[in-house]
């Protein structure tokens, strides 16, 4: 069982916008990295600094467990808006490749299910606006029901909607895209593309807006976005956390210390942690 320390401060980072609390949660053997919030913004996902552990918090009781501690399963965990947790574990096999499976665990019944079994290739729990969906290069789980998501695969933004998927390149010269995500109201996605920033593009992959170099975007509503500073930004030295107007003409710093990473957003609230691991919630 991890020891747990719970602060609670004020922060007056918005300045006219809003007083921000926040309660810092912070695992004083191992650190917490990482974090994710249910939709109600009671239970909290974390591991460890290599992910070798998944960590269910409960903001409440206080008390934490293991959801899983084999495969690597605390890179890409997400909450599902049904309060189930999905994850994907690694492993190699006797042919030296990589093979990945996707899980479906229960905090309510402690249950924990194979959805998607295991393939070679990149596996991803993503965020839709129905529910979650796994998708894998050879075989996916749950793509029809998930409702609009998007994610990114080297070159290439997969749009799925209504069950169909655009495969588009939205930012002409860029590598790579990364932490693509759909808004609450299943309208814009944002990315980031390799070497040139924040981008929020409509459906059909038309650019509607560029925000600069940040990294690891989160949608609090329709019109706001929370992000880390890249390493590359002019905004300001160090690492902290920001809130972006998704047509990119406001930005705001949320976090006044250096060192804040891994933001992520659910019920109105921000998660994010330090480069020590000490995780942070923030409620507007």
């Amino acid at each position: 069982m991890k020891k747990l320390l719970i602060t609670i401060f004020s922060l007056f980072a918005l300045g006219a916008w809003a007083q921000v609390t926040a309660t810092s949660v912070q695992v004083t053997d191992s650190g917490g990295f990482f974090p994710q919030l249910n939709r109600q913004g009671t239970q909290l996902l974390f591991s460890p600094t290599h992910a070798k552990e998944l960590i269910l918090f409960d903001l409440a009781t206080r008390q934490s467990r293991v959801v899983s501690s084999k495969g690597v399963p605390g890179f890409s965990a997400i909450f599902g808006q049904n309060g189930k947790v999905y994850y994907v574990t690694m492993e190699r096999r006797k042919n030296n490749l990589i093979y990945r499976t996707g899980h479906e665990f229960d905090p309510v019944t402690g249950k924990d299910k194979v959805v998607l079994k295991p393939q070679h290739g990149a596996v991803h729990a993503v965020m839709g606006s129905k529910g979650v969906a796994i998708v894998g290069e050879k075989k996916s789980w749950n793509v029809k029901k998930a409702g609009v998501f998007a994610w990114t695969q080297g070159p290439k933004l997969y749009i799925v909607e209504n069950g169909k998927t655009r495969t588009l390149t939205p930012v002409q010269g860029s590598v790579g895209y990364l932490w693509a995500s759909i808004s609450p109201d299943g309208t814009k996605v944002v990315f980031e593309a390799a070497a040139k920033g924040l981008y929020v593009c409509d459906l059909n992959g038309r650019i509607l807006a560029q925000l600069g170099k940040y990294l690891m975007p989160c949608w609090l509503n329709d019109d706001y976005l929370v992000a880390m500073t890249s390493s590359g930004s002019k905004h300001i030295s160090g690492s902290h956390i920001f809130l972006v107007k998704a047509d990119g003409t406001q930005v705001e710093t949320l976090t006044p210390e250096d060192g804040a990473i891994q933001p992520s957003v659910a019920a109105g609230k921000v998660v994010y942690t330090t480069r020590e691991g000490a995780v942070h919630l923030m409620e507007f």
